[in-house]
């Protein structure tokens, strides 16, 4: 899985990061993986910005072709969008000069759009039947987390 970020410094304690998760594998494990997430998020440093603890608030926008956990043994999969509401916790080790370790965790609320499909015949809605043109669902989910190299350009 990719993820490319920026973030800058706003105050003596304040950042905004904008950044991009692709997982490019059409199957994981024999589950469907294929997805993209791109988010803003607005942190607030208690020490110093880019050092030690942080608290976040973020906004982002899900595209995929994936099933959802409750799907895996049903042979069919989902394919559409989410638009993402929540909060991040992180903390920032400093390796040298230049570069940082960025450790977060991350999630809140997810409202999703999508259509399902059969597994084996990608192009049959799985979902026609019941009559449903577009289906939705509302999760509060983790969506973020993981170990982020930094390089700290001055």
């Amino acid at each position: 899985m990719l993820n490319a970020g920026i973030e800058t410094k706003l105050t003596d304690k304040t950042t905004f990061q904008a950044d991009v998760f692709v997982s490019p594998w059409k199957s994981l494990f024999g589950n469907r993986m294929l997805f993209a997430i791109g988010s803003l998020e607005y942190r607030y440093y208690f020490i110093e910005s880019f050092k030690n603890w942080y608290v976040a608030a973020n906004t982002g926008v899900a595209i995929y072709r994936m099933q959802k956990y409750n799907h895996l043994n049903l042979g069919i999969h989902q394919e559409g969008y989410s638009i993402l509401l929540g909060g991040t916790v992180g903390y920032v080790v400093k390796v040298n000069d230049k570069i940082n370790l960025d450790i977060f965790l991350g999630g809140g609320n997810a409202q999703s759009k999508y259509r399902s499909y059969y597994n084996a015949f990608p192009d049959i809605r799985a979902d026609k039947e019941e009559g449903a043109s577009i289906n939705g669902s509302g999760e509060w989910i983790p969506y973020k987390g993981g170990v982020m190299i930094s390089y700290q350009i001055k």
